[in-house]
């Protein structure tokens, strides 16, 4: 059985930063919850919580992929 270490709001933007290089505050991440945006996650009463796994999974979306030139981000945007 595998046990998932959920992370706090604040743990979450920490860990995006640490692991992915992306920034995103502890409020941004309650706004992309808001409007739907964000990674998914999961509420233990009034706590919200983050799966490491989920963070993983939004942030490789949120990155796209990896290209060698300006012109290659447009056109894999364009076919995704």
């Amino acid at each position: 059985m595998t046990t998932t270490c959920f992370l706090s709001r604040p743990d979450a933007a920490a860990y995006l930063l640490k692991v992915h290089g992306l920034k995103r505050s502890p409020k941004t991440l309650a706004k992309m919850a808001s409007q739907g945006t964000g990674p998914a996650f999961h509420k233990a009463g009034r706590d919200v919580l983050y799966a490491p796994d989920d963070l993983n999974a939004w942030a490789k979306k949120t990155i796209g992929v990896g290209a060698f030139s300006a012109i290659e981000h447009k056109l894999a945007a364009i076919a995704a």
